[in-house]
């Protein structure tokens, strides 16, 4: 855990000192103002004494057509160790907002996790619900939302060897339940160059907890690139036998922004 936390301290340290060093002069957003993306991708390998693998991406986009905004997501991980997987897990999700004011909205969304090594296959959700957007400025953004939802899961033993990766899988049968859905969203800008950005989400059912959270640290290098170091949390509640409640993952990651002042893809 103590190197973990050193290379994050690094990491951060070197944004920072990017950031001081970035151009003044930027242009202003010329973007569609429709429009917000955000794209990220890292991989990290070591070698000699030890011989991990691992990369992460990230997709975000958003839309708005008058009172609706629309707004699709996808990330990703995968991890080797010796050359044998240790981790692999993708979601995909989508929600549209139908704002009845300036700061609240009607929220309608679908999703799909996919983790190999969770001990569930994958975990499918409709939900819907109201939001409220408690802080909408330049420089800070901040959302809450909450409602319910329909969800289904497909919950599987596994058996791991010593490095973590899966020898043997048993499937059990399809499970579903229904679930309290909740989410927050933070974002804050220290300056044209430094943002902090950071989110949870909790679906909540009988059958299984799944809570994911992310906080990330980002630096502009150019008007469309930066670095960002960041830290994901998921847990599982109720894993079957074989399988811990948490994974973590530590990032340093290359973030493609075509972000737009007035709308936040995440």
């Amino acid at each position: 855990m103590r190197w973990k936390v050193a290379v994050c301290a690094c990491a951060a340290a070197v944004l920072v000192t990017a950031a001081a060093a970035a151009r003044a002069d930027e242009p202003p957003y010329e973007g569609d103002p429709n429009w917000a993306l955000r794209a990220l991708l890292g991989y990290t390998k070591t070698g000699g004494n030890t011989d991990n693998s691992a990369g992460n991406y990230l997709f975000h986009v958003a839309h708005v057509m008058e009172d609706w905004k629309l707004l699709f997501g996808s990330e990703g991980v995968y991890a080797s160790t010796r050359g044998e997987t240790t981790a692999q897990s993708w979601d995909v999700h989508g929600q549209a907002n139908y704002n009845f004011s300036p700061k609240f909205y009607w929220y309608t969304g679908l999703s799909y996790t996919d983790d190999r090594f969770s001990g569930f296959a994958y975990q499918e959700a409709v939900k819907t619900g109201g939001g409220y957007q408690v802080i909408q400025s330049d420089a800070t953004k901040l959302t809450v939302q909450a409602g319910v939802g329909y969800r289904r899961l497909l919950p599987e033993i596994l058996v791991k060897d010593t490095l973590g990766g899966v020898v043997s899988r048993t499937e059990l049968e399809t499970e579903s339940d229904a679930v309290f859905d909740a989410g927050v969203t933070f974002e804050h800008s220290f300056n044209q160059y430094t943002k902090l950005l950071a989110g949870a989400n909790v679906d909540s059912g009988k059958q299984n907890t799944l809570t994911t959270a992310n906080v990330a640290l980002q630096v502009k290098m150019s008007n469309r690139l930066a670095l960002a170091v960041g830290y994901q949390l998921t847990n599982n509640s109720k894993p079957p036998a074989g399988s811990g409640p948490r994974d973590t993952l530590t990032t340093v990651s290359l973030v493609y922004d075509m972000k737009n002042p007035k709308l936040a893809p995440e």
